[in-house]
């Protein structure tokens, strides 16, 4: 099963004595900070013992489970490369999609100082942080969380057994740079168009349609409209924009045809939703 996820960065933290989840992968990085507890991970068929704090990396690629003995506290961090990104659509050569490919490998080959001490410190603190402004902002991302993000993220990298792997060792899978294209581009109708895409990837349409549903398990149509639907929500639901000016930043050329758009995939007018927030 794969778990999509359309906001760019979602924090989680809860104690369960039981995995509340099917064996899954998603279409996100996920840092998982584990304490209290001990168990056993399965990660790509492969099983391992935690206990205490354990910090665990996880890529899009990678598919999991956990098979918990004692009551464990998960704190976690599911997020897109486009959180660390400023949203910004690049090449496999931008700096952070070659250390997160580059930590996710290192991560699965055993290249981690797991043991350290003064990493687990760190990181526990500055994740313990990013919580309490996720609480005490009401569960939106802020500046804060990108910025501390970023430092959990070099802070791994720094603690590595290995330097960071060279920028032309490792390629961002082409399903990747696809999500990263359509998040770039979610307020650009005429540059999420199948013809478009296919051009940018060099995929024929009906290639791309196939390839995009194999990897992500829904079409690439409804990923597109859920993305933009999700976008969409969180600018009415935390700005004061009216509504007409988010139908023009969207693309939409008029009310009519945004209102028929958010009320086919919401089963609300903009305007029920807004008064709803």
């Amino acid at each position: 099963m794969k778990f999509v996820q359309f906001e760019p960065l979602f924090l989680r933290h809860f104690r369960t004595e039981q995995w509340p989840f099917t064996y899954h992968n998603h279409n996100h990085f996920e840092l998982m900070l584990l304490s209290e507890g001990h168990g056993v991970h399965d990660l790509n068929k492969e099983e391992s013992n935690y206990q205490g704090d354990t910090v665990m990396f996880l890529s899009p690629e990678d598919s999991h489970h956990f098979y918990i003995e004692g009551q464990t506290r998960f704190r976690v961090i599911k997020f897109l490369p486009s959180a660390v990104k400023d949203g910004i659509n690049t090449s496999s050569s931008d700096y952070w999609d070659n250390l997160l490919i580059s930590l996710a490998r290192k991560w699965n080959s055993g290249k981690f100082k797991t043991d350290d001490i003064t990493l687990i410190s760190k990181i526990k603190a500055i994740i313990d942080l990013m919580i309490v402004e996720w609480e005490e902002n009401k569960q939106q991302v802020s500046e804060l969380h990108i910025n501390l993000l970023r430092s959990v993220l070099i802070l791994m990298d720094k603690y590595c057994t290995e330097p960071t792997v060279a920028s032309d060792t490792y390629a961002t899978s082409k399903i990747e740079r696809i999500q990263n294209y359509i998040h770039a581009h979610i307020h650009f109708p005429e540059k999420l168009g199948l013809k478009h895409l296919s051009t940018v990837f060099g995929l024929s349409e009906s290639g791309l349609r196939n390839f995009f549903t194999t990897k992500m398990e829904m079409s690439i149509s409804s990923y597109i409209n859920a993305l933009k639907i999700e976008t969409i929500k969180n600018r009415i639901k935390h700005t004061d924009h009216s509504l007409s000016s988010i139908a023009i930043e969207f693309g939409f050329t008029d009310a009519s045809h945004f209102t028929k758009f958010f009320f086919r995939h919401t089963g609300m007018s903009p305007l029920e939703f807004k008064k709803g927030r």
